[in-house]
C-alpha cells in the first residue's frame, strides 16, 4: 500500500518544519501590507490573558515518550511505497534510523516500541530516551558518513531534511530508505504514525496507537477550547518569532509562500488564538521592526533555545520592534523546548495542553 494514501491523510500545507521550514524562509520577505483590524484591549475583559503580564515557560509533564508496548512484535517482510513512489523492501528493523526536521518520526517509532532498536538521531530529537543516541547530522546537514558507520538496516525520513543526494547515497549503499510525507497539520499525525507502524511490520499495532492518539487529541483540544476565553475581544493575538542570536537568523512566521496557513498558525488556532500574521495575510520570512509592530501582538512564541540566543527576555527587547509591541511592553512571551513545539506526533496533545496551562496560566501556570 502506498504510504501517502493511507486512510486519514490530511491536506498538504506545502510547508517544510524546524530546519526544513528555515531554509524555506530564507528564501521568502515578509509582505508589509496595511496595519490589520486590532481588537483594542480596551474591548477586554478584566481577567483577558490578552493582559497578563511576564513571560511563561511551557513544560511537558514528561520529558518522555511513554511507548505503547516495550515488545513489539514485526511481521517482516513488508514492502511499502514512500512518498517518491519507490517500492521499498523490509526485511530487517534491528537498526533504524529515523530523521526529519523535527523530530517527529523518531517519536513515533519510540511511541510504537522500537526505541531499542533506533541507533542514531536527527538533531531535533532530544527526549530523554533518545537524547544520548549519536547525532548523524553536521547542524541542519544529514552527515553520510555518520549514518553509514551506524550499520543501520532502516532509514525513515522526509525532506524537511537533506541534502537529498545524502539519502540517495544511502539508498544506493543498499540500505531501504523510506520517505513519508510529513505531519504538516493535526489531521495529519495520524496518519504518519499507521505509515511509520506499517513500514515497521506492525499495522495492527499501528491502528491501536493511531486511535489512542486521535482520542488523546480530541480531549485535548476540547481542554485547550474550556481554557481559552470565547469572547472575541478576550482572545490571545499571538506571533511566532524564530531566532538565533549568534547566526543572526530573526524570522517571524506566517502565511506559507502559497497563501496556505503555515505551521505556526496551526498551533495558534488549536489554542484558541489569533494568528495575527496570518489576520493580516503576511507571509512569513525576516523579521522587520515595522512589520511585527504592524501586527500588534499580545503574546510571542518562541522556542526555548532561541529566546536564549538573543539573552532571554531583556535581551529580546532590545530586537528592533519587539519592545514597542503590546506583547513587548508586557514582556508576555511563552517559550518551549525546541525539541517540544513542533515535533507533531504522539505526544502533540501533550504540547497543547502544556502551551495552553502557560498561554492562560491555568494548573501550575495559575
Amino acid at each position: 500500500m502506498p504510504l501517502n494514501s493511507l486512510p486519514g491523510a490530511g491536506r498538504i500545507l506545502r510547508i517544510a518544519l524546524a530546519s526544513g521550514l528555515i531554509l524555506a524562509l530564507s528564501a521568502c520577505s515578509l509582505i508589509v501590507g496595511d496595519t490589520p483590524d486590532v481588537a483594542h484591549t480596551s474591548a477586554a475583559s478584566a481577567q483577558s490573558p490578552r493582559l497578563f503580564e511576564g513571560p511563561d515557560t511551557a513544560l511537558l509533564a514528561s520529558s518522555d515518550i511513554t511507548p505503547i508496548t516495550t515488545d513489539p512484535k514485526p511481521q517482516l517482510p513488508v514492502t511499502v511505497t514512500g512518498l517518491d513512489d519507490v517500492e521499498v523492501r523490509i526485511t530487517d528493523v534491528s537498526r533504524i534510523i529515523a530523521i526529519d526536521g523535527t523530530g517527529s518520526l523518531a517519536s513515533v517509532v519510540f511511541g510504537l516500541g522500537f526505541g531499542k532498536n533506533v541507533v542514531g538521531r536527527d538533531i531535533t530529537t532530544g527526549f530523554d530516551s533518545a537524547k544520548h543516541l549519536p547525532l548523524v547530522m553536521d547542524k541542519h546537514t544529514l552527515n553520510a558518513e555518520s549514518i553509514l558507520d551506524l550499520n543501520p538496516t532502516l532509514i525513515l525520513t522526509d525532506y524537511s531534511v537533506g541534502p537529498y543526494d545524502v539519502q540517495m547515497q544511502i539508498r544506493n549503499a543498499g540500505i531501504p530508505v523510506v520517505f513519508f510525507k510529513a505531519a504538516e497539520n493535526m489531521d495529519d499525525i495520524g496518519s504518519v504514525i499507521q505509515a511509520v507502524a506499517t513500514t515497521l511490520g506492525v499495522p495492527e499495532l499501528g491502528t491501536t496507537y493511531t486511535a489512542d492518539f486521535e482520542r488523546r487529541l480530541a480531549d485535548t483540544l476540547a481542554e485547550v477550547k474550556a481554557m481559552a476565553p470565547q469572547a472575541a475581544a478576550d482572545r490571545v493575538r499571538m506571533v511566532f518569532l524564530y531566532m538565533r542570536g549568534k547566526a543572526g537568523v530573526y524570522y517571524m512566521y506566517g502565511n506559507n509562500p502559497d497563501g496556505s496557513m503555515g505551521i505556526a498558525g496551526v498551533l495558534i488556532e488549536a489554542l484558541g488564538g489569533i494568528d495575527v500574521a496570518r489576520e493580516a495575510n503576511w507571509t512569513s520570512g525576516s523579521l522587520t521592526a515595522e512589520g511585527l509592530m504592524k501586527l500588534e501582538p499580545d503574546l510571542i512564541l518562541m522556542l526555548t533555545l532561541g529566546l536564549e540566543s538573543v539573552g532571554g527576555i531583556e535581551g529580546l527587547m532590545k530586537v528592533p520592534g519587539v519592545a514597542q509591541t503590546p506583547a513587548g511592553a508586557r514582556e508576555r512571551v511563552v517559550d518551549m523546548s525546541d525539541y517540544e513545539m513542533f515535533t507533531w506526533g504522539p505526544r502533540t496533545p501533550e504540547v497543547l495542553l502544556a502551551l495552553a496551562h502557560a498561554i492562560y496560566r491555568t494548573g501550575d501556570h495559575a
